[in-house]
């Protein structure tokens, strides 16, 4: 163990702090340096389509990949559930939001044929464009998934509860959603992002305590953005919805489908847990 590793698992909570608070200069930083954003955080925008999403390609591996080596430089691999790999009964936890993200991927096919020439439409849009953007929202829900339901839950469930940890790093990571009103976007958008993105926060968190992996967490969070991304593509091709009209009041976003299945999967662990309370920290269903 180097001296890193033994400074890291003796200060977990400093230290996932320190890293959180270091990908927050990251994303501060071109409001002072007035450069181009990293397109996490849906880069100061509600209508993130491909055109705009897939030139941040490498970029964003290039992100990922330095956090992977942040991760690997502590000795983490394993506290943030890349190791693990979850159960077959874990898996069908995710069926639920597998389903609705689904529909969100199957609706942008239904306003193509809606259209007055859905072949038209069809042909026009950049099918490559849209697949680097996908890609490219994989890589950013890897990076973000790492960061928040790794990195800072680890460091949070040193010193909280297993369910008030998930609760409080969801609440951060709504917060890191603020940064697009400060670069621009306006507030009632930005502040229904940051609790949608809360909500997110707590489903995904809820699946790393019942899996005790973060690869369920990592890959429906880049399905849901590939399909939000591929969806803002059709609209901004069809001209179908004006994405001003799409915005509801900011405190729907607590009623979410995330949200909900979120709390109610904690509200389960936590009755699990009840009946196990001597049960290691990374339980799997």
């Amino acid at each position: 163990m180097t001296a890193l590793h033994l400074w890291a698992a003796r200060r977990p909570l400093l230290t996932a702090g320190l890293v959180a608070a270091a990908a927050l200069a990251y994303f501060l930083a071109p409001i002072v340096l007035s450069a181009d954003r990293s397109v996490l955080f849906g880069h100061g925008r509600m209508d993130q389509s491909a055109d705009s999403f897939a030139p941040h390609l490498w970029p964003e591996i290039a992100l990922a990949a330095v956090l992977m080596l942040v991760v690997v430089a502590l000795g983490w691999i394993r506290e943030v559930g890349l190791t693990q790999w979850p159960s077959l009964r874990g898996w069908l936890l995710t069926i639920p939001i597998l389903l609705y993200t689904l529909f969100l991927a199957l609706l942008p096919v239904a306003l193509l044929m809606a259209g007055d020439a859905p072949a038209t439409t069809a042909a026009a849009m950049n099918w490559v464009l849209v697949g680097i953007a996908a890609f490219t929202a994989l890589i950013v829900g890897f990076f973000e998934e790492v960061l928040f339901r790794g990195v800072l839950l680890h460091g949070l469930r040193a010193r909280l509860s297993a369910i008030v940890s998930v609760l409080v790093g969801a609440a951060i990571f709504g917060a890191f959603h603020l940064v697009n009103w400060v670069t621009g976007q306006p507030l009632e958008p930005t502040i229904a992002q940051a609790l949608g993105a809360a909500g997110g926060g707590v489903l995904y968190g809820a699946l790393v305590l019942w899996t005790g992996s973060l690869w369920p967490a990592i890959l429906l969070h880049g399905f849901w953005d590939a399909s939000i991304t591929f969806l803002q593509t059709v609209i901004a091709t069809t001209e179908t919805v004006d994405p001003a009209d799409t915005t509801a009041h900011p405190l729907m976003a607590l009623f979410s489908f995330e949200m909900v299945y979120g709390l109610i999967l904690l509200a389960f662990w936590w009755r699990f847990r009840g009946r196990r309370s001597t049960a290691p920290e990374t339980d799997r269903v």
